[in-house]
């Protein structure tokens, strides 16, 4: 940034560097890379700081496109990994209206962004707006992927702390069991499957 500003060609930053900050393909693949690095490395506030550049960079180039959701949706799920829901609000609504722009509303790719905007508000405990966006997001995975699918019953399972923070520990328990339920159903099935392929060999 410090060349760049200095007035160093594009030429030249890619000769010294390897990488060219007027080159928004080029930042794409070195700051979603690096991203990926800071976060498994667990450095969490370098991560963010990438991740924001990220979104500038698809902001300036693509600012509907699928690469700017994902990057808004990679920064919120950051945020929300460190308690920093203030911050990751805008990005997780963000990326909620492009995934309904680029995928529609019936979509699994607007029910996951759906999803991680409930958990900021759950986080930021704004309980109605986090039980009302978790819900919708439970009613599309069940129609898409069906309703013994592990993504529903992890649904159900944030819909579960939802009600719990709510106060309300009946509905809590009741959807904690249908998770349970549907968790127990799955591994059954995986067991018979099993036995099957063992008994065919």
């Amino acid at each position: 940034e410090k060349a760049r500003g200095a007035g160093m060609p594009k030429e030249e930053q890619l000769r010294l560097f390897g990488v060219s900050l007027d080159s928004p393909a080029e930042m794409h693949v070195l700051l979603s890379q690096l991203g990926r690095f800071l976060a498994r490395t667990a450095q969490n506030l370098a991560c963010i700081a990438v991740l924001e550049k990220l979104v500038e960079v698809h902001e300036e180039v693509a600012p509907r496109g699928s690469a700017m959701a994902g990057a808004c949706q990679r920064l919120a799920l950051q945020c929300w990994r460190i308690g920093f829901f203030e911050q990751g609000l805008p990005h997780a609504v963000k990326s909620l209206e492009l995934q309904e722009h680029l995928c529609g509303r019936e979509s699994i790719q607007f029910a996951d962004a759906s999803q991680l905007l409930a958990l900021v508000h759950l986080g930021s405990n704004q309980l109605e707006e986090a039980e009302s966006t978790m819900s919708n997001s439970l009613k599309i995975r069940e129609q898409v992927v069906g309703r013994d699918h592990p993504s529903v019953a992890e649904a159900l399972l944030h819909m579960s702390k939802v009600a719990l923070r709510k106060g309300d520990a009946g509905a809590a328990k009741e959807l904690q069991l249908r998770a349970n339920r549907l968790m127990g159903a799955r591994s059954r099935k995986a067991t018979r499957q099993h036995k099957d392929e063992d008994q065919e060999t």
